[in-house]
């Protein structure tokens, strides 16, 4: 199912990942990494999905980069 990226909310401070916040695209046992922002997709089965991710993530994941041209909201 294809995932499309319709708000990112990037966050002024990082947060370390605790039992209840983990990398949603890594998941806790293959990251340790700090999480940086909220990522809200939406998919054919659902209207809004809710991310946190890693900087790894943000600045690896092509769609990123694809919302921000789109939106001009790179910062």
């Amino acid at each position: 199912m294809k995932s499309d990226i319709v708000e990112i909310e990037r966050w002024k401070r990082p947060v370390p990942q605790g039992d209840d916040t983990l990398c949603s695209a890594h998941g806790k046992t293959s990251c340790s990494r700090d999480l940086v922002a909220d990522v809200y997709l939406k998919d054919d089965g659902s209207p809004r999905i809710h991310w946190t991710v890693c900087r790894r993530w943000l600045d690896n994941e092509p769609k990123v980069a694809e919302h921000d041209t789109r939106n001009n909201s790179r910062s």
